[in-house]
């Protein structure tokens, strides 16, 4: 890749192979890849315990709780976004997740994608990876992960979490497998970036 910086935030539906799409962009590109990892970094930067941040991440606070005072979700997100806008400003990378299309939405060196597919596909995808046994369990699992995916994206983001006004670049994965996918993203990217 150039001396130029590139920054991709990948926004997938459960069991679209986001994960798997953004590490293996990571390596073709040459640079940094965040997802989970990104939490540990966000426990350095806010003095918070990592195991209470593991727990919360990626999940909107409870509508239960007031809104006045900062739940652990929302000092992970605070952090999160913090240490986001920190590597925007140094490197390369792609990230899963955490709302990063949002948190990164003034910077011009960002290409935003979100990973899609049929649900029936993510279902099979989800039983073959946590061999789940049951199309029920499994496309419950995936329903309960977009949900939660969902809300939190929108609790914390102005936009609306899947929606085309948020992304630069919406795929289904389905059509062109994990690594077509990731060849139309490195498309992308050359078609924006030069």
């Amino acid at each position: 890749m150039s001396d130029k910086k590139v920054i991709i935030t990948l926004g997938r539906e459960c069991g679209s192979g986001g994960h798997e799409i953004g590490e293996k962009l990571s390596k073709k590109l040459g640079i940094a890849f965040y997802d989970k990892n990104l939490i540990e970094l966000a426990a350095k930067h806010s003095g918070l315990d990592l195991n209470v941040l593991g727990a919360t991440d990626e999940k909107a606070p409870s509508p239960f709780i007031s809104p006045y005072a900062p739940t652990i979700a929302d000092q992970l997100y605070r952090a999160q976004s913090d240490v986001i806008r920190d590597l925007s400003e140094k490197e390369s990378f792609v990230i899963v997740g955490r709302c990063s299309n949002s948190v990164l939405e003034d910077r011009e060196d960002v290409l935003n994608v979100f990973v899609y597919a049929p649900l029936r596909n993510r279902v099979h995808r989800v039983m073959e990876r946590y061999l789940i046994d049951s199309e029920d369990k499994a496309r419950k699992e995936v329903l309960r992960t977009d949900k939660i995916r969902r809300t939190y994206y929108q609790y914390y983001s102005e936009y609306r979490w899947g929606e085309h006004e948020s992304y630069d670049l919406m795929i289904d994965s389905s059509v062109f497998g994990i690594d077509g996918t990731v060849d139309v993203i490195v498309d992308a990217i050359n078609r924006k970036f030069r």
